[in-house]
C-alpha cells in the first residue's frame, strides 16, 4: 500500500485475531501527494533545462574557440 493513499477503517479482535474492516480512498491526501509530486517534476524539469542551457553554451563557446583556434592556425600557416 505505500504511495497509496488510502485509510483503513474497521476493527479488530487482537485475542482471536479477527476483525473487519475495509480500505477507502482518502481524497484529501491524494490531492496533497499529487500536488508534492507535480511540484518535484517541475523542479527536475528546470534542473533538466538548466543542464541543456550549459550544455549548449558550452559547446557554442567551444565552437567559438575552434574556429578563432584554426583561424589563427590557417592564417600563421
Amino acid at each position: 500500500m505505500n504511495g497509496v493513499c488510502v485509510r483503513w477503517r474497521g476493527w479488530v479482535d487482537l485475542e482471536r485475531l479477527d476483525g473487519v474492516g475495509c480500505l477507502e480512498f482518502d481524497e484529501e491526501k491524494a490531492q496533497i501527494e499529487d500536488m508534492m509530486l507535480r511540484e518535484q517534476l517541475e523542479l527536475y524539469n528546470q534542473r533538466l533545462r538548466d543542464i541543456e542551457e550549459r550544455q549548449r553554451a558550452y559547446r557554442s563557446q567551444q565552437a567559438d574557440m575552434d574556429v578563432e583556434v584554426g583561424g589563427q592556425l590557417w592564417v600563421s600557416g
